[in-house]
């Protein structure tokens, strides 16, 4: 009786410890191996670069679906503001740095006040930065007249021919970061000329 009990006790003794060791070699291989060699592991697509818009921080395959978006100008006053961006991106620029530049022009003028100082088809300007934040100047060559625009592109532009005789002014917009259009009227007594100047950045 006495060896009956010894040995069952020592074969529940044997069968804990060899559980103990099955659990705690288990315990090691999902460590080892999260995927244990099975379905355990909930598979996740999505985009893992992290510093993209739609980065998935749970995604452990990705499927190439990075977003960047939302990437942009975030300041309001810039030209080129994205409303939609979230982070920005450094690459804001104003109206008034892309209106500083050379251009060429296309001019079409309904008389012959203002042909007779712009090449009739094609010319070339160049908008110089005035005195104050926005202030430009206009130079054609025979004359100059000064102007201003705004941080939304609005243009507005004044002053006279060579003689001081032909008063003109006009006002445009700068359309793109590379195109603009200006509206002028010239006038000299009784008579007025209108021009429409396309001006094309010279790259």
């Amino acid at each position: 009786m006495k060896f009956s009990f010894r040995l069952f006790l020592t074969f529940v003794l044997t069968s804990v410890v060899i559980a103990s060791c099955k659990k705690e070699d288990d315990n090691i291989n999902d460590d080892t191996n999260p995927n244990g060699g099975s379905n355990n592991v909930e598979t996740i697509f999505g985009c893992m670069v992290d510093t993209a818009c739609n980065y998935n921080n749970l995604a452990n395959i990705d499927n190439e679906s990075c977003d960047y978006s939302c990437y942009g100008c975030m300041d309001e006053l810039a030209f080129n503001f994205d409303p939609e961006a979230t982070i920005d991106d450094g690459s804001c620029v104003y109206a008034s740095q892309l209106m500083i530049n050379n251009w060429a022009v296309e001019s079409n003028c309904d008389g012959f006040i203002m042909s007779k100082l712009i090449d009739v088809g094609a010319s070339e300007i160049t908008i110089e930065e005035g005195e104050n934040e926005g202030d430009l100047v206009v130079d054609f060559g025979l004359f100059s007249l000064e102007g201003s625009i705004d941080n939304n592109g609005n243009i507005s532009v004044s002053g006279e021919d060579p003689t001081g005789l032909t008063q003109i002014s006009g006002t445009g917009f700068l359309q793109s970061e590379t195109t603009a259009v200006i509206n002028i009227s010239a006038s000299v007594t009784v008579l007025t000329e209108n021009c429409t100047l396309t001006l094309t950045l010279i790259q």
